[in-house]
């Protein structure tokens, strides 16, 4: 079966009042778009995918696949020109830019019940509480007869719960007949939604596929924007609860997108951990502390006030607590940093303790040097450690030390100013 997604993007977003698409405003650290483009990623069926782009969104697609809609006449519009050129696929999945899918398995199953059930044309719907500025679905005797935009509703239509969701998948056969969709004329555009009614007088086999698990929501203002981030954090967290993670009064905890966080995990109130972190089993994350595109091993304690920048690879049983600052630097297992440090491009091997107050002073202005710390060494607190330098196993080094220079292997450095005493004659 030859299936072609295409995801519709040419809308000028005015209702958004901000200078870049909608579509390009993120949610759990990821662009709406950017959801639809990875669920349709995962669904086989799927043989390819274009982005249907006006002339001025062109620019924001690099990799993708785009279609140009010229003129930008509606939804129907958009699909009829994009038909006239790209005609050789069994079905077309449409779906929306700013609607984004959070579980790609919606739609898998949306295109698999089409498909067995050879409709030529089928649409993904929900039932909502408040249906308010959604098209309604229009049924007799349980069989799809229209979609109704909700402008067009009279008063008891309005009272219908069950709404299209914007997203379908069209036959080749019902995409013949096209040409037959006849501009709207409250906004002289064609609607996509009309197509029911001409596969409806064709007597072509229509169906709707009752969505009843993660709510599929638009986007057509930023407090709108608002409700999906509140949707994308609530399905991101009820996944990782049910794997086995243990978050503690979830609605104070954001986590973004492509994280990955082990059974046995716990993370404590108020935590933000942004994309591209992995986290590792048994580790607690304390409350009020960042962690962001990062690696954490098994059995460690993170907090509470932590700060884990970009780049930093914490190895087993590493302890940072609160007041401490890592970034872009390597902890091997049994570290210990417990308090008001901060560490950054340097390496700290195997069971080393940091002492608190300790500062890698990493940049000179120009460049980011790194600091090199071996295993089983004592940083004493209050240090200042001036990379580059590289302190060597079983060193130590004495508290409200400012280190210049390397230190080999077990020895001991000191490096303070001379202390003097002076009685005070003063009275």
């Amino acid at each position: 079966m030859n299936i072609c997604a295409i995801i519709l993007s040419a809308g000028k977003s005015k209702r958004f009042k901000s200078s870049k698409p909608k579509f390009l405003h993120e949610i759990s650290g990821k662009e709406l778009i950017q959801y639809n483009l990875d669920a349709l990623n995962k669904i086989k069926q799927v043989k390819k995918t274009f982005i249907i782009s006006s002339k001025a969104n062109k620019k924001y697609f690099i990799h993708e696949k785009v279609f140009i809609q010229n003129p930008i006449d509606g939804t129907g519009g958009a699909f009829k020109q994009f038909y006239k050129y790209n005609n050789k696929f069994d079905y077309f999945l449409l779906t929306l830019a700013d609607t984004p899918i959070f579980d790609y398995k919606i739609l898998s199953d949306f295109v698999s019940k089409g498909v067995k059930n050879d409709d030529d044309l089928s649409v993904l719907t929900q039932n909502v509480r408040n249906p308010k500025g959604y098209g309604r679905i229009i049924k007799k005797n349980n069989l799809l007869i229209s979609i109704i935009e909700e402008n067009e509703c009279s008063n008891e239509e309005k009272l219908i719960n069950e709404i299209n969701t914007g997203i379908f998948l069209i036959s080749k056969k019902a995409a013949l007949n096209l040409k037959l969709i006849k501009k709207n004329k409250n906004k002289n555009e064609f609607y996509i939604t009309d197509l029911v009614n001409v596969c409806l007088n064709k007597k072509l086999k229509m169906t709707t596929f009752l969505n009843k698990a993660t709510v599929i929501s638009g986007a057509n203002t930023l407090n709108e924007l608002n409700k999906l981030e509140t949707l994308s954090q609530d399905f991101i967290k009820k996944k990782l609860i049910d794997s086995g993670v243990r978050i503690i009064h979830p609605d104070t905890v954001y986590i973004e997108s492509n994280v990955s966080i082990a059974p046995g995990v716990v993370i404590e109130p108020h935590v933000i951990i942004k994309k591209n972190v992995s986290i590792k089993s048994n580790s607690i994350i304390k409350s009020f502390s960042y962690i962001e595109n990062s690696t954490i091993g098994n059995n460690c304690s993170i907090g509470p006030y932590a700060r884990i920048r970009p780049e930093v690879i914490l190895a087993d049983e590493v302890k940072i607590g609160n007041f401490v600052e890592i970034k872009k630097s390597k902890l091997s297992k049994g570290v210990k940093i417990n308090h008001l440090s901060y560490i950054g491009d340097s390496s700290i091997g195997t069971n080393s303790n940091i002492g608190a107050g300790t500062i890698t002073c990493n940049y000179d202005g120009i460049n980011k040097l790194k600091c090199k710390i071996g295993n089983n060494t004592f940083i004493g607190s209050n240090s200042s450690i001036i990379a580059p330098v590289n302190i060597g196993n079983k060193a130590y080094i004495a508290a409200g030390s400012v280190i210049t220079k390397s230190i080999p292997n077990n020895h001991f450095s000191i490096a303070r100013s001379k202390q003097k005493n002076k009685i005070n004659n003063k009275k």
